[in-house]
């Protein structure tokens, strides 16, 4: 697959977010997290026998077609999100398979170089011009310090396209040194680094979502088909917090006063710290 430091110069906002090496991709796109289980061990098991089983598969159009069948017909098709299309094809790639990618994609183990994509549901071209809006509005600094500050493809896929929170985490961070960062001055600082990854993490460690929660993935398309739900300040008796946008993007939601105030002391806490690294640095 190819990987970003050829890729970097051809893309919208410059810097590529899909193929990063050979520990972090993304497959949000696909789909990935729109299942009912959205976790890493059982997103691991379901493209382990993906990848597996498409290895015997013979690259002729009937056998690819019947090959999406059976993994429909073996996984739930239950969706957080109905509308999101959720692709079969995407699995294990890479020399390790150590990350996540097409298996129709003609670098893909056993393809010869022929692209099978457009067997899928939105085809060949749609995975050669979509962008996803992070491209576009995420700046290039809050970019390449995801990339590089995210754990694997499971923790990277589930930040990358949270283009509103990381955002405003970064540029809260920028406001309180009163300059822009740089991916230079953050990652040189493995505390940075690691406040960072923190941040990104309560993607998945949230102690403030509803009961049950069901939609980890993002829906990051423009249509508002599946908007957060508005957190209702007053009826905890509370205006509206300075980190809305954050814990909106969290999907929170709080019963008492005091439960809000534990969310935004959790966040201050992260901002703080890396500010204070930051600026030791400068």
């Amino acid at each position: 697959m190819p990987i970003r430091c050829n890729m970097d110069n051809g893309v919208p906002g410059g810097v590529y977010l899909c193929q990063v090496n050979e520990e972090i991709s993304c497959g949000a796109c696909c789909g990935l997290y729109n299942v009912v289980d959205p976790s890493f061990e059982a997103l691991m098991e379901m493209l382990t026998h993906r990848t597996d089983t498409f290895a015997r598969v013979p690259r002729d159009m009937d056998a690819i077609l019947a090959f999406k069948e059976k993994i429909e017909a073996r996984e739930s098709q239950k969706r957080p999100f109905p509308e999101f299309h959720h692709c079969p094809y995407i699995g294990l790639v890479g020399t390790k398979r150590s990350r996540v990618g097409c298996l129709l994609h003609p670098v893909a183990d056993g393809n010869k170089g022929i692209d099978f994509r457009g067997l899928s549901l939105y085809g060949g071209m749609a995975c050669r011009v979509y962008f996803c809006p992070s491209y576009y509005h995420l700046p290039r600094a809050f970019k390449e310090i995801v990339r590089e500050a995210a754990r694997d493809w499971y923790m990277y896929g589930l930040a990358i396209t949270e283009t509103k929170m990381l955002s405003t985490f970064f540029r809260e961070v920028e406001r309180r040194l009163n300059q822009p960062i740089t991916k230079e001055e953050l990652l040189k600082d493995k505390k940075c680094l690691e406040t960072v990854r923190e941040f990104l993490e309560l993607k998945l460690h949230w102690p403030f979502r509803p009961d049950p929660f069901t939609r980890l993935g993002n829906y990051f398309f423009g249509d508002q088909l599946y908007p957060n739900p508005p957190i209702h300040y007053e009826a905890i008796g509370e205006t509206t917090s300075r980190y809305d946008i954050i814990l909106q993007e969290l999907v929170s939601h709080f019963d008492s006063a005091n439960e809000l105030h534990r969310a935004e002391n959790l966040l201050d806490g992260l901002i703080d710290s890396l500010s204070s690294n930051i600026s030791q640095m400068l």
